[in-house]
């Protein structure tokens, strides 16, 4: 279990999220001396609008200042809906939603404009309304339940936890009927999976990066993966040899020739974990596609990373089995791409830590 604000699960997901206090107001009214705002302009890159202080006396600045407030008080709201969008969307389970409005002189327990449930009032507020206690007699006490009994059981001295039982893999069980594509990592184990979840992360950063680091400048990026890696779950344990293959798979990538190109910032159209929703071969899908860019020649590609290990001989065949494997996934991911321009498509894994390159045919 891992307690965080919203900001910081920025990014991350969890199988099951609580978000409590939803009553609570987010931030507080604010008296500035001035009132000020910039506002986009057509002739640069913002115009900056300045509202004159009230003068001795005055609670108000005038028609400006007010019409200022207004304007922050929208950007306010819009503030407060992203923050509960990014909050919910953590889950990928189930989404447990906690808050506790009073009722008001008129009998509502409607929120305050300024909490995370005003945002989600509109959906939520006829279940809050009708959960709400009905008022009692004049002169009538609620009746009070008679306490239970609870019975406690001391554990003997030096108890401890039995251990677990080891991880047991299970075989892939194919899909009749999905319409997300969950990345799939060929490492066996837990702490694997999370190895790759990071460095998918960390490689769309360096991509959003210009110029990339240095293979030696991305240690000092070994605090902030082994903090993420924590987060998602991998034992303190087992963090440190983590941490390292996280970082040999960026070192390894920006040190690549081809690796450097598909981080590149040059490309048009460049984007990292791009979702796409569409129909391919008549289905409903939905994708996240690790790299897209379109190449100086006007080539639109498709890149799905792989964070696959090989050790040992026989490269090329490990290779050329993993495309096979992936040959139906990068055809759809193809497929989708396709409807974002008349570009010609071309779909390929690459491997960071093994820095190889294969092309769908």
């Amino acid at each position: 279990m891992q307690i965080m604000t919203i900001h910081r699960a920025k990014g991350l997901e969890f199988d099951h999220v609580l978000i409590p206090a939803l009553d609570r107001a987010v931030g507080g009214p604010e008296r500035p001396l001035l009132r000020w705002i910039d506002l986009p302009s057509e002739s640069g890159p913002t115009d900056l609008l300045v509202a004159p202080a009230p003068g001795i006396g005055e609670e108000e600045g005038g028609e400006l200042a007010a019409y200022i407030g207004r304007l922050h008080a929208r950007r306010n709201v819009h503030e407060r809906t992203r923050l509960m969008y990014v909050a919910a969307t953590r889950a990928r389970r189930s989404l447990y939603l906690s808050g506790a409005p009073r009722s008001r002189a008129d009998a509502s327990v409607a929120p305050e404009a300024r909490t995370l449930l005003g945002c989600l009032w509109p959906v939520l507020g006829e279940r809050f309304e009708s959960a709400k206690p009905r008022a009692s007699p004049a002169g009538a006490s609620p009746p009070i339940p008679p306490p239970r009994a609870v019975t406690l059981r001391r554990l003997r001295e030096g108890w401890r936890p039995p251990e677990l039982p080891p991880a047991t893999p299970l075989p892939h069980l194919p899909l009749g009927r999905a319409s997300l594509d969950p990345r799939e990592f060929s490492w066996v184990g837990e702490t694997q999976r999370h190895v790759g979840t990071v460095a998918h992360a960390f490689l769309a950063r360096l991509a959003d990066s210009a110029p990339l680091p240095t293979p030696e400048a991305l240690e000092g990026a070994r605090e902030a993966v082994a903090r993420q890696l924590g987060r998602a779950g991998v034992p303190e344990r087992e963090q440190d040899e983590a941490t390292r293959q996280v970082l040999a798979a960026l070192a390894r990538t920006v040190a690549d020739e081809r690796g450097r190109w598909l981080l590149g910032a040059g490309h048009r159209e460049a984007s990292s974990e791009l979702a796409l929703t569409g129909l391919a071969a008549g289905r409903l899908r939905s994708v996240v596609i690790d790299r897209c860019f379109v190449d100086e020649s006007g080539t639109r590609w498709v890149i799905d990373y792989k964070t696959s290990r090989h050790e040992g001989g026989g490269l090329e065949s490990f290779l050329a089995e993993e495309l096979e494997r992936y040959r139906g996934q990068l055809s759809t991911y193809a497929a989708l791409a396709q409807q974002l321009g008349p570009e010609p498509v071309r779909a390929a894994l690459y491997f960071p830590l093994l820095r190889a390159f294969r092309e769908l045919s």
